[in-house]
């Protein structure tokens, strides 16, 4: 069977008329197809990524990412210090706003059945579950994610199929910050937040030096089947 994915570039367009770039990768076959919105880490979509988007198309899932730091210093960037930069002056509410218009507009895709799951790697991981709680998101994942912990006064409000992927050895997340995140979920139906031991920050990412294939793919045979719930 024939599984290639069509992948291009793609213009989000924000509520007040301001077009961005995004990359979307449509599944092979005829119809509609659940979605998934892509929040990257605060590298943006670079080719890593873009293998990444290609990989959920090929599972069947309508994915998209939009360059959600076109605010400040758009497109994707290997820049260490760029990267940071621009994250430490990303405004998490407007963020939020460009976000709710990104969903609108895969939620609206021709080739979109009318659910849209929201993934997060990293920084993204934030708006992933904030997504859920505040955004209708119908689903929500996220790898490694940071700043979560701060967000818990709102983990009442998250009530869709969620699956979160932690590492026990991730100075980013370290355990400190995932204690709290799992006892705020603890108990929720559909919820799961998941420690993996050995995991160092970015074991998602092929390319990147904590990457760790097995636990790479655990997580991302949980997500799917977190989505494939919605």
């Amino acid at each position: 069977m024939d599984n290639v994915v069509q992948s291009s570039n793609i213009t989000f367009t924000t509520r007040e008329g301001e077009d961005y770039d995004g990359r979307l990768s449509v599944p092979a076959g005829e119809g509609t197809f659940p979605a998934i919105l892509i929040m990257p880490a605060i590298f943006g979509t670079d080719a890593e990524m873009e293998g990444l988007i290609e990989a959920f198309a090929q599972d069947g899932f309508l994915t998209a990412a939009p360059d959600y730091f076109f605010r400040t210093v758009p497109g994707p960037t290997a820049e260490i210090e760029v990267a940071f930069g621009r994250m430490k002056q990303h405004d998490i509410e407007q963020g939020l706003v460009d976000m709710s218009d990104a969903l609108d507009t895969l939620r609206e895709h021709e080739r979109c059945s009318g659910k849209v799951a929201v993934l997060g790697f990293c920084f993204g991981g934030l708006f992933a579950y904030l997504g859920g709680t505040r955004l209708g998101a119908d689903a929500v994942a996220a790898y490694h994610g940071t700043r979560i912990h701060s967000y818990l006064d709102e983990a009442d409000r998250l009530t869709v199929p969620t699956s979160l992927h932690y590492g026990d050895d991730d100075p980013n997340v370290p355990m400190e910050q995932v204690g709290p995140i799992i006892e705020a979920l603890s108990g929720k139906a559909n919820v799961d937040v998941v420690v993996h031991a050995g995991g160092k920050h970015n074991f998602s990412m092929p390319s990147k030096a904590g990457y760790d294939p097995a636990i790479a793919q655990t997580s991302r045979d949980a997500v799917l089947a977190c989505f494939r719930a919605m």
